[in-house]
């Protein structure tokens, strides 16, 4: 093989090295990696979600959660598993939890346990009595001019004020009055606040989102905008008021997607802003069954399911494993090369020796003397 035949072998090994790594420099100019995850598509996310929960939750994973719940009593999670058990067809014995339902639904047959859970949300035994009796009133502007006609008497009585609850009543009243001029664009802010603040009452809300949840009041004005000769920027800081008010339409958000129920036991998972946006986001892929992925997966599997790696990033990726996958296969043929040359010793040229023939003569050999 002559020079320019060694020159084209070498160009020809060279060529898959080069070819991918020309691809990764041009994939890389294109800044993939500036933000690698995007989020899924509604439907992506409830297939994933449901894919994940199916491989999960095996007939004894279920079965040990339902023994949990019935000896916390816990009802509401109690038929959540039932239901979750019945849809994945898991062979469960739910003959407890069933008897278990029934004892903490019998408030059903009494109007005084109703009236009680409206009077005093925390008295209300399960989430299903909470929605029945207690949200109606709650939720509506009645509920807010009370939790601020509590507020302000604890506040000229001197005793401690419940500014997070007082707060979020403003922000219902002040909903309500947006709805009534805008035609109902913050019915799901005026939903959202009612239900936060239903469930700062019943100890839904975790101390993280109750410290983002505060605004300051200015209490001596308070009855005036009661009686409505006070503006609501007068009666408190409308930016905090607003920033509360996007967490508050993301919880409605939820209740729109879910129920009441689900989204005042979801609410136990948000601890900042940015939680309660991929709990609706959650909450609106998935429906009624967000609850029973956030009891199998957890708040972190959900989560991380809202998101996946961008085509982009992933195609730099496989370039770059590609690339380096190459690059160490070179060296180490250029390494084995050099150690077989190091190790064994250089072969020594053979020494050619001239073979002599006798002579013939015309008519052959000579004949010896």
């Amino acid at each position: 093989m002559g020079a320019l035949g060694r020159l084209i072998l070498r160009v020809l090994r060279a060529l898959p090295l080069g070819l991918s790594l020309a691809a990764t420099l041009w994939m890389l100019s294109a800044n993939p990696f500036a933000a690698p995850f995007v989020e899924r598509g509604q439907t992506e996310l409830a297939l994933t979600l449901e894919r994940e929960v199916r491989r999960t939750a095996t007939a004894e994973w279920i079965a040990a959660a339902l023994d949990a719940a019935v000896a916390d009593a816990d009802a509401d999670r109690a038929a959540m598993l039932i239901e979750l058990a019945q849809d994945l067809g898991r062979p469960v014995d739910v003959t407890a939890a069933e008897a278990m339902i029934a004892a903490r639904s019998g408030w059903l047959a009494s109007a005084g346990d109703c009236a009680a859970c409206m009077a005093d949300a925390t008295t209300c035994p399960t989430l299903a009595q909470l929605g029945a009796c207690a949200v109606p009133f709650e939720l509506s502007p009645l509920g807010d001019a009370n939790a601020l006609r509590r507020a302000g008497q604890a506040w000229m009585t001197g005793e401690d004020v419940d500014e997070l609850d007082a707060g979020l009543a403003l922000l219902g009243l002040g909903a309500t009055g947006a709805m009534v001029l805008s035609g109902g664009s913050s019915v799901t802010v005026k939903a959202g606040a009612g239900l936060l603040r239903l469930a700062r009452r019943i100890g839904s809300l975790t101390p993280e989102l109750a410290r983002t949840l505060r605004v300051p009041i200015r209490w001596g004005v308070v009855p005036d905008f009661l009686r409505g000769t006070a503006r609501l920027a007068d009666v408190t800081d409308t930016a905090a008021l607003a920033r509360v008010s996007g967490v508050a339409a993301d919880m409605g958000r939820v209740r729109d997607a879910t129920s009441t129920a689900e989204a005042l036991r979801l609410a136990r998972l948000v601890d900042t802003p940015e939680d309660a946006s991929r709990l609706a986001r959650v909450a609106e892929a998935a429906g009624p069954r967000a609850t029973r992925s956030f009891e199998v997966l957890g708040k972190g599997r959900v989560f991380r399911a809202t998101i996946r790696l961008g085509r982009l990033a992933a195609g730099a990726l496989v370039l770059l494993w590609l690339t380096l996958l190459q690059a160490g296969i070179v060296l180490a043929s250029w390494a084995g090369r050099a150690l077989w040359r190091a190790v064994l010793p250089a072969p020594v040229p053979a020494r050619r020796t001239r073979l002599r023939t006798p002579r013939l003569g015309p008519a052959g050999p000579r004949p010896r003397r």
